[in-house]
């Protein structure tokens, strides 16, 4: 296998266009943070859309226009996993530099067995967006499923709803545990039904957050045992 095949100047011209990048984004600090901010909302979007998924809502149907405005930083996970996200790919294209250089057949003999037969910077630029788009769509089912797992197993916030109409909550002995919310709804998970209740913001007067904990709840909401008269 001719050596004289491999894309010697492949990491130096994506370097070269990567530079560019940055220094556009260093020149227009608005677009900075544009780019920033749109990412991060597509990352949210991505995971509250997946996470909701699991409790049969589909979250489009109850978010107005200002739910995707703020949906970035409702959650820290999505600004740690953006971080995260970027730390792998720099991992990835240093490794790749790495295996080109020191086993430069084995490298080439790796990518003719990959998608992108031709290498250049263009391509390489295209996989590691390839790569971040399935990594991104992998940790959103991931994540969504655990998160709404851990919830359906009763860990979480426990909240108690007080309606409008005056009534105190149903469920004295085992509380809804909080899933989240948009402008105009409040969702919760039923651990008696098994079910999850969307209820407007209209028709609750009040909410009261209790204990993560199912035990101190109950023994919260539960009456105290009556004591024997001796």
């Amino acid at each position: 296998m001719p050596t004289n095949s491999l894309p010697e100047n492949l990491h130096s011209d994506f370097e070269t266009k990567l530079k560019k990048i940055i220094q556009i984004f260093e020149e227009d600090k608005t677009l900075f943070f544009t780019v920033g901010y749109l990412i991060l909302n597509v990352i949210g979007v991505t995971f509250s859309g997946v996470y909701f998924y699991y409790f049969n809502i589909n979250i489009l149907e109850y978010s107005q226009i200002s739910d995707f405005v703020v949906i970035a930083f409702k959650d820290p996970f999505y600004i740690i996993f953006f971080l995260l996200t970027v730390f792998i790919i720099f991992l990835l294209y240093l490794w790749d530099k790495w295996i080109l250089k020191k086993f430069p057949k084995f490298w080439l003999f790796f990518k003719k067995k990959s998608f992108f037969i031709k290498q250049n910077a263009n391509t390489l630029l295209v996989s590691y967006i390839l790569v971040l788009l399935l990594y991104t769509i992998e940790a959103a089912m991931f994540y969504g499923e655990r998160k709404a797992k851990t919830i359906k197993e009763g860990h979480g916030v426990r909240v108690k709803i007080h309606l409008t109409t005056g009534a105190e909550p149903t469920l004295k002995d085992s509380l809804p545990t909080f899933i989240g919310t948009t402008s105009n709804f409040l969702f919760v998970y039923d651990h008696q039904k098994k079910a999850t209740e969307i209820i407007p913001f209209n028709s609750i007067r009040k909410l009261t957050f209790q204990d993560k904990n199912i035990a101190n709840v109950i023994a919260k909401t539960s009456p105290p045992p009556a004591q024997k008269s001796r």
